[in-house]
Order: structure tokens, then sequence, then C-alpha cells
């Protein structure tokens, strides 16, 4: 088949995601007096990682009157490792606040106690600062957020997917997207927000909505955008379901005394580790320990389980939320493995979330800076809102002192020939190349790492890939979600080369200490005139 062109769109903010970074910075930005579009690749608010998150926001103000924000910043930086840019800390520690304020404006529904909304600690918090949804899903976010959306007249345009930013003069201009019936559409636009989430669909096991396949970075690198740390990927340690797409909350659970987790051989795992104290163990030390356990264990025990079999009814019905609903029916042991859950890599940007590109800005999940090299419980959430309000607002600013530039038809036309190429009857399915990807990622580049196998894998996605037969547009968005998960999957590679020393999410089991005389720098990437080009800078102080 062949695209046809569709006519022209025209906006002052485009936003490229409809997750909650998307629809906040489409609300900020309509607050600037900008017209906003809002396109996403799947449906707006429902096909997010926001949608599927379980609500928990880290904020102050709510819990200890000694916890503050300059607290919560430091907290944040010390469970990074150091890595983070501590000016987006910063950033995001004070404007959370009053982002929480806003949300319950909208009219999202915080769990509650005492009249005011409830807060729990999560491990690698020095407070209890976390509020939650009232039902505990990212919906009791995200759905008040769409209807706020509509009312201030943001447009939407779903299941549209990007397939390039587009620039007139240098200057960013707009985007060509791709729509389920084969048509390309030009949206010419003042300033674009990227808020299209990460990129652990990389992995063969991961908990992530379907579409987060690191579409917005790399529509941000083809730019020339710099992007960092996409080494530092976050594996939450204990997920059941298929290829751990369910969490299994250990931070709910295991709190309780009555809930274990052991190996095969019936030890406690945490405990053997010297990890008396479940509510001490962060997200990265609790990953590596699970997969040691299951890839190295001596005595062959090459299965980890909660154990909840000494969790009376009662207590089960107050953790009712976080309990898979086969408990109530007599299974008490639950097989988990970790999952790719979140990147702390992404886009770089500055601390009010622009680019090195002017008028390309990135906000959430696709930004990277904000959390080092791990990101502490309800931290993701916290960036989502603060940064898409300070990216819209930021966004809408820069689109008033813009001209709306021109999109040519040849342009347009350029971009219809190269999609058009990838057409082929023949060829593998390109599910079949994403999840050969999703295996070699797994296996090689995933919680435990080492020189030989980062090697192998760097190696074999630089080799020639079968073509894609692509028969469909559906087809067509398959192969470019390969395309770019094969690039920063080279990325990821990449750096974890680089890096050789272990750091908060990173684990080298050939270099396993932490070395902060050579490695307090972030790894970035560029693309240059005759490739991809990798340079090591120092933390921004």
């Amino acid at each position: 088949m062949s695209l046809k062109l569709r006519e022209q769109v025209g906006c002052d903010v485009l936003v490229v995601g409809g997750g909650g970074a998307g629809l906040r910075a489409a609300i900020a930005a309509r607050a600037g007096r900008a017209d906003v579009l809002l396109v996403s690749k799947y449906s707006t608010g429902r096909t997010t990682n926001t949608y599927i998150s379980k609500a928990i926001i880290a904020a102050s103000g709510w819990g200890a009157s000694e916890d503050g924000k300059d607290v919560h910043a430091n907290d944040t930086v010390e469970g990074g490792r150091f890595l983070n840019d501590r000016a987006k800390v910063a950033v995001i520690s004070e404007r959370i606040v009053s982002e929480i304020a806003f949300l319950r404006e909208c009219g999202v529904g915080f769990g509650m106690e005492g009249g005011k909304p409830r807060v729990i600690k999560i491990p690698g918090h020095r407070h209890a600062r976390h509020l939650h949804g009232r039902n505990w899903t990212g919906g009791d976010l995200v759905l008040p957020l769409v209807e706020r959306a509509k009312q201030a007249g943001v447009r939407f345009e779903d299941h549209l997917f990007v397939t390039r930013l587009l620039e007139s003069d240098g200057a960013i201009a707009g985007a060509a997207g791709l729509a389920p019936d084969g048509t390309l559409v030009p949206i010419r636009a003042k300033a674009v927000v990227l808020a299209t989430g990460g990129y652990s669909q990389v992995f063969l096991n991961t908990n992530n909505a379907p579409g987060i396949t690191g579409d917005g970075l790399c529509l941000a690198y083809e730019l020339g955008a710099a992007l960092q740390d996409m080494e530092l990927v976050q594996f939450y340690p204990t997920a059941t379901g298929r290829r751990g797409s369910v969490l299994l909350l250990y931070e709910k659970l295991l709190a309780r005394e009555e809930s274990v987790l052991r190996n095969e051989r019936g030890e406690d795992v945490l405990a053997k580790h010297g990890f008396p104290d479940p509510t001490r163990v962060t997200r990265d030390q609790l990953a590596q320990l699970v997969m040691k356990e299951i890839k190295d264990d001596p005595g062959g025990g090459r299965r980890i389980v909660m154990d909840l079999e000494a969790l009376p009814e009662e207590k089960a019905r107050e953790l009712s939320l976080f309990i898979p609903p086969a408990w109530w029916k007599g299974q008490k042991r639950f097989e988990v493995t970790p999952t790719a859950h979140f990147c702390m890599g992404g886009i770089a940007t500055d601390r009010w979330g622009e680019t090195s590109r002017s008028g390309l800005f990135a906000a959430g999940e696709v930004a990277a800076g904000a959390h080092g090299a791990n990101r502490l419980g309800g931290n993701a959430l916290a960036e989502v809102f603060a940064m898409g309000s300070l990216v819209g607002a930021g966004a809408a600013e820069r689109s008033s002192e813009t001209a709306l530039r021109r999109i040519g038809r040849e342009r347009m036309e350029d971009e219809a020939g190269r999609l058009n190429d990838m057409f082929s009857e023949q060829g593998v399915p390109p599910g079949e190349l994403i999840r050969d990807l999703k295996t070699l990622m797994w296996r090689k580049v995933g919680i435990i790492r080492e020189k030989d196998g980062l090697q192998e894998a760097l190696g074999r996605i630089r080799e020639p890939w079968p073509r894609a037969a692509v028969r469909s547009p559906g087809d067509l968005t398959r192969l470019l979600e390969f395309q770019n998960m094969r690039l920063v999957s080279e990325m990821l590679c990449l750096a974890a080369l680089r890096r050789t020393e272990s750091r908060g999410s990173h684990y080298r089991i050939d270099h396993p200490g932490e070395n902060s005389n050579e490695w307090l720098k972030n790894i970035v990437f560029r693309k240059g005139d005759s490739g991809m080009d990798v340079e090591v800078e120092p933390v921004s102080p």
C-alpha cells in the first residue's frame, strides 16, 4: 500500500503522549493561553504507565513537621547515588507540594485520614510522605485530568503515531503523524512537548504499558537533542504474571511480619542477605539480590516465592488491593521475578524541561536527570506532575514568542517516501523481531551485567536484522517501534559497557563496587555527522 497525505493541522503547542505528564503539560499550556493539541499513540489517559500505576505520589507537607522539600530532595539524591540533576530535583520537590492541591482541585480523590490525605512510608525516604489515590490505581489520577483538559479546551488526536519531528530553518516546526488508516498527518506547532514515557519494553520481562518503546527519545535524538544515563533502568524486584506483568508490592506486603520472601530451600532471602528490616531495602538492592538467588544459588534454588501462608485473613482484607485474587482461593505462595519497571535515562533537559533544541521540551519518564541511578518509590509521579506543569507553561511561553513555521509539502513527501519504502510482502513479522530483541536484552543486559554479555548484545544489535513483512499501517507502526527499541538498546549497551562500576540500578558483576572518584558522571549521546557520539560529562552540581 502507499501512504496518503492528509490536510495539515496547526497548533501553538503539540503534546506527544497521553499519560499523566502529557495531560498535565497540556492543561498548563492551555492556562498559558496556548492552542494545544495532544496526540497519543493509543487512547489518551488509559493506555499509559500512569494509568496502570498504584497512584502513589511522594510530596512533603502532609506528614511529619520535620519533613520538607529540602529533606525530600536530599533523600532523592542519596537514593539516586548522586547522579541526579540537583537543580531539577529541587524544582520537583518544591513544586509537587502545590501540584497536590491542583490535583485535588481537578477532582482527584486521595486516600484520607483525619480529614486530610493519608501518608505512608516507602523505603529510601526518611519520612512518611506518600499520598495515594483513593482506589490505589492510576485511574484515580488520569481520568480527572482528561476531563479537566477537555474543559480547558485541549484538542485530542488519539491513535496517531508520531514518526518524525520536523524543523524549518533550524527551528522546531511540528511533526508527522501516522494514522491507523494509512494517512500521514502534518502537524504544525510552535513548540513540542514529548511525554511518551521510557523504554522498558526493550526487556522481555516488564510491567509497562505496551507502547513504552522509547519513541520520544528517538524523536529527540534524530532532531539532535542529547540523551543521557541510558544504562540506568530500574527493575522492580517482585512481580508475577506472564513476563512479570503484575507487581506484588513488596513495600506493602513484606512490611507485614507474616509475609516472607523465600528461596526454593525455604530460606528468608532478606534475612540471609543482611536485611532483617524489609522497609529499609530499596528496589535496586532487592532486585539484584533476587536475581542473584535465581541465577547463582549453589543449591539450585532458582525459584523465589512471596510466602503469604501465615498472613491472617483479617490482615489480608487490609491489603486486598495488593494481594492476587488467587490468595482468596487458597493459593498462599506466589513465584516472583524482577521486571523492568522504570527508566532513569532519557532526554537531557535543563531544570525547566527544555532540551538542547529550542522549542522542544520533555516531561516525565522520557526525560533524564531527576532520579539519578535509582528512583525512589513515589518520585515518578512527583516528577510527572511537577515537571508536566512546568514544561507546559514553558512551552506556552515559548510559543507566544514564535511564529508558526511552514512545513513544505516536499518535506512531508520525503517522510511518506521513507515510510513507504518499508512496506514489503516478504519477510518476518515485526513482532518476531521485537520478541528476539526483548529476549536478547533480558538475557544479556538485564539486572546482572558483565562485559562479555554486553558486548555480545551490542554486536547482535548492530548486525543486520531480517527484513520485516510490512503489509499494513499496523505492521508499519510495529516496525517503527522495533527500530526505536533497537536504537535505545544500542545506547543502553554502550553506556553499560562504558560505566565500569556498579551504582544504583546498574550492576556490573565484573565491577561490583561504586567508584565515585571516576564515575560521578553522566554518559551522554548525541547524533553526530558521522554517527552516534558518546561523551562522559561531570554530574551537574
